[in-house]
């Protein structure tokens, strides 16, 4: 499953390639995962959790998407729900990695700020990130779960929209995160998970004010190197993470330089992991020791883009720099009179080569 990303419905160190995978691929060789019992030919994170299941967590969910493998292996299955509930679009979305490598495993119990959850699996713990900042644009909120038992690794994550869109005139109520990880938890439990013991889910932290933040990763790339990078003519808000920073531009939903969301993931001492041994997609010379991109474009039923005919292109670039491992990514609406997609890249491979980390 390899490292993922911290916001959004399926992104950069999670999803680094392209998330448009091949629906057929599912019956990759090698051990079949314990959750799937309809056979090799079913994806086993849409068997773990079904439709029945899912909609314990959000009764609007249905499913779009059942894709495997991802790119960072072939032991790597995700299934993905949506929903109009809240405001909505709201996604719930599914990764199973089995059988698991021990580094998958270790970097899995390793994640960053998790609170730890009883009575599932091996080990598992709850993150949450996005609206509980309090951003003026609203953020995306993510409740994550993640967990391991034995050799299989599961993130399950339901994303929730701002209480207040871009543009909206009416205000929902904010996400429950406290509510979301107890349905996820039982969830999880009803499809197999718990260890027997008795379930017990941690709180979410509570909505706070907007957040300020001495984020190193931050530092690396400000948000005028961004603006100056890709053209933008708006200011940019920042979402900073434990180990990332994320910019989005005044206007996501116009395509052109404002449409940018551009985001920077660092993982120290990542670059032995075996997903970034081999780098996938086309290679990038001059930019740290290593470093290759890749793009893919998404329909732009997301919770950071208004509604829209334009596609979200997504651009991808991981960077290897000694023992550590930087993912710079873009999302972008292009339009017919700006930036090609070959200039967008472009003008992140300039921005990330000046990049020391």
């Amino acid at each position: 499953m390899g490292v993922r990303r911290i916001l959004g419905p399926p992104g950069v160190f999670a999803d680094a390639a392209v998330l448009v995978l091949v629906l057929g691929s599912c019956s990759q060789g090698g051990e079949t995962p314990s959750s799937s019992s309809s056979g090799a030919a079913a994806n086993p994170a849409c068997s773990l959790i079904t439709p029945e299941r899912a909609s314990t967590i959000d009764p609007a969910l249905t499913q779009y998407g059942q894709d495997s493998p991802r790119p960072f292996g072939p032991k790597d299955y995700s299934c993905s729900y949506s929903s109009m509930k809240d405001g909505g679009p709201n996604y719930l979305s599914v990764s199973l990695n089995s059988p698991a490598s021990a580094a998958d495993i270790e970097t899995a119990k390793r994640s960053s700020d998790c609170s730890p959850v009883a009575g599932i699996g091996d080990f598992a713990c709850f993150q949450w990130s996005g609206y509980f900042r309090g951003e003026g644009n609203g953020a995306s909120a993510n409740t994550i779960l993640v967990a391991v038992r034995g050799k299989e690794v599961l993130d399950l994550r339901y994303l929730s929209p701002p209480p207040a869109p871009p543009g909206a005139t009416t205000t929902a109520p904010p996400p429950d995160g406290s509510a979301i990880a107890r349905a996820l938890a039982q969830a999880t439990v009803d499809a197999g998970w718990g260890n027997g013991t008795a379930l017990s889910v941690p709180s979410a932290p509570p909505v706070g004010p907007p957040a300020t933040t001495d984020n190193p990763v931050c530092a690396l790339v400000g948000a005028d190197k961004v603006k100056q990078a890709f053209g933008a003519t708006t200011d940019a808000q920042l979402l900073p993470g434990e180990t990332s920073c994320r910019y989005t531009f005044g206007q996501p939903g116009t395509p052109g330089p404002d449409s940018i969301v551009f985001s920077l993931q660092l993982e120290k001492g990542a670059a032995a992991s075996p997903a970034f041994t081999s780098l996938q997609g086309e290679k990038v010379a001059g930019v740290g020791d290593r470093a290759a991109i890749a793009t893919g474009t998404f329909p732009r039923a997301k919770t950071d883009r208004p509604a829209g005919d334009e596609p979200v292109t997504t651009i991808d670039l991981i960077v290897v720099r000694g023992k550590d491992v930087g993912a710079f990514s873009v999302q972008v609406l292009i339009s017919p009179t700006g930036p090609t997609l070959d200039q967008v890249k472009d003008q992140l491979i300039g921005l990330a080569r000046g990049v020391e980390f």
